[in-house]
């Protein structure tokens, strides 16, 4: 039995012989545990019992989990409540096992531009407006689904009842199914197997679109907002120290206050093809308060840093197929990654290598063997000055003036062919005004992700993307990818805007707010303008001239309804 004052954890599960095992082995191991099975108790526990964590089955079907987790976050005194996922991950094969039933899985928020991709690797090309079925009992996101499908000349049906989706696919027989797996009454593990089992079905292709990502970490808002998801078969000792890890803070009575956010872990990269060494740097590191991804060599660590943005990077000189300066000289060279600090480790010989990398801006050297608490303390030592100095946009983690100055200017140098696209968000004021500021801080932040996502397509590209402040951004690129690029971002723009504003305001089209001069007026969705100035047809003598050109040439862009790019074309 656990003892007086133990740490409280409510599961959150179905009557099972799982959940009544997790139970006895949490009682056992001296915490005090119990268990609800519906969402009312589950809400109501977390409100009056105030448990130290939650373990919440993911995959429960009496009740949508996600509704669960948003009912935590929107509530003042529970929105700080610690949560981890433990679910039975073997049906997931179906989706991410070896041999997958579908042809794409598309995590929410939906990266249209993915979607899309993969709707056309699916569907035949010949066909004129496929047929697509969405599966979903959100309304809200499956009305969002719609409008993108039939924008892009799809035909779009609907089916928000979990209960009725196999039937549906039966009696409409579509080209494509859109598939939630987080749905109640019926997910779609259940409703893939269903029409896997049926031959009239089988056939159908499915995308998987869900909120929860398997064998991955969970990013922060995406499912819970908190650690990565737990399958049930982990050892009992990694389960309890999980569970240590995430109880050991301050008391129940010690609780933040309501507005208290939970501050994102310092994110550090390690590099080392000595894996025990790396995994034993990766612990000690771990546990002094930061977030630690790995890599085994110098190819894996440039991809790593593409994929995870961290925040400071510790790499090993020698390493195979890309050594430590190899990395940190590509990094230093591509001005979306030159920022992040970099510590060097290196044998105790190696000075011609350090004399080298302190000519590239590497921050320090560290000598193997190496102390752990040094090491922490120099990471701490560099972020706490890269923070007092970097030049970057708070909000977006993006370049800031300076940085785009600088650029601009060397690509004036160079006299090679460039283009610099100046962008600006139209009716933003209307939407801050009519939402709020957070509202329009989420806006600037998928703008900023949206136009990372689209530029640097992978951890090689050399163009530049920078946050001039508020809604203003500059890109600054090759000259013949230009255009396509402003189309591809105008394109991706007006699909993910609708998705920025409630259902009543997206059925109506717009939003009533006030402009600068104090007049009420009707404002249409959020609409990116882009200026794009070049030099091939004229020459650039300036940053001064080429931020005029833009400040002009988006003028010009916002006249039009939608999100719009004007080129200016003029010659010397």
């Amino acid at each position: 039995m656990a003892e007086t004052g133990a740490k409280k954890i409510l599961i959150v599960d179905s009557d099972t012989p799982e959940a009544r095992a997790l139970l006895a082995f949490l009682e056992e191991n001296g915490y005090h545990a119990q268990t609800v099975t519906n969402y009312q108790q589950a809400v109501t526990a977390v409100q009056n019992w105030k448990p130290d964590l939650v373990i919440l089955n993911i995959l429960i079907q009496s009740f949508n989990p996600l509704d669960f987790l948003a009912e935590l976050k929107k509530n003042p005194f529970t929105e700080t409540q610690k949560v981890i996922i433990f679910s039975q991950t073997r049906k997931a094969d179906i989706v991410s096992g070896p041999v997958p039933r579908v042809s794409a899985y598309i995590t929410k928020p939906v990266d249209f531009e993915a979607l899309k991709a993969a709707l056309q690797r699916t569907l035949p090309p010949e066909k004129n407006q496929p047929c697509v079925l969405v599966a979903d009992d959100d309304t809200e996101f499956s009305d969002l689904m719609k409008m993108f499908l039939e924008a892009n000349n799809y035909r779009a049906l609907v089916v928000n009842d979990p209960l009725k989706v196999v039937e549906t696919v039966r009696a409409e027989k579509p080209d494509a199914l859109l598939l939630d797996i987080m749905m109640p009454r019926k997910d779609g593990f259940a409703i893939m197997e269903e029409l896997q089992d049926s031959g009239d079905t089988a056939a159908v292709p499915i995308i998987v679109v869900s909120g929860l990502r398997f064998e991955n970490f969970q990013e922060r808002g995406i499912v819970t907002g908190l650690p990565e998801m737990i399958a049930r078969d982990i050892p009992g000792d990694l389960l309890l120290k999980l569970i240590a890890e995430q109880t050991g803070g301050a008391a129940p009575s010690a609780a933040p206050a309501p507005d208290a956010q939970k501050p994102a872990l310092p994110r550090v990269l390690m590099a080392d093809d000595q894996t025990d060494l790396l995994m034993l740097m990766k612990e000690m590191v771990q546990d002094s308060g930061f977030e630690v991804f790995t890599a085994n060599d110098g190819a894996e660590a440039m991809k790593a840093v593409f994929e995870t943005n961290p925040d400071i990077i510790v790499l090993d000189y020698n390493m195979p197929r890309k050594n430590g300066l190899e990395v940190a000289q590509d990094l230093k060279n591509n001005p979306l990654f030159a920022h992040i600090p970099i510590i060097i480790v290196t044998a105790y010989g190696e000075k011609n290598a350090k004399l080298k990398g302190l000519g590239m801006g590497i921050d320090d050297y560290l000598i193997k063997p190496v102390d752990a608490d040094e090491l922490v303390a120099r990471i701490r030592m560099i972020l706490k000055r890269n923070k007092q100095v970097l030049d970057t946009n708070p909000l977006s983690k993006l370049p800031g003036n300076p940085s785009i100055q600088a650029r601009v200017e060397r690509e004036i140098q160079r006299g090679k062919e460039f283009a610099v696209l100046y962008l600006d968000l139209n009716n933003f004021k209307a939407y801050n005004d009519t939402y709020g500021f957070e509202a329009g801080d989420r806006v600037l932040k998928a703008t900023a992700n949206l136009l990372v996502k689209l530029t640097i397509q992978n951890e090689n590209s050399e163009d530049f993307i920078g946050h001039i402040g508020g809604d203003d951004f500059i890109v600054v690129t090759d000259y013949e990818r230009s255009e396509d690029l402003a189309r591809r971002i105008a394109a991706a723009f007006d699909e993910i805007a609708p998705s920025f504003y409630s259902k009543s305001d997206r059925d109506r089209g717009h939003i009533i707010s006030t402009d600068r001069q104090g007049n009420i007026k009707k404002f249409p969705f959020l609409s990116i303008s882009i200026g794009i100035v070049q030099n091939k047809t004229r020459t650039l003598h300036s940053f001064a001239q080429v931020s005029n050109i833009g400040t002009e040439l988006k003028k010009g862009a916002k006249a039009a309804e939608k999100s719009h790019y004007i080129v200016d074309r003029r010659k010397d």
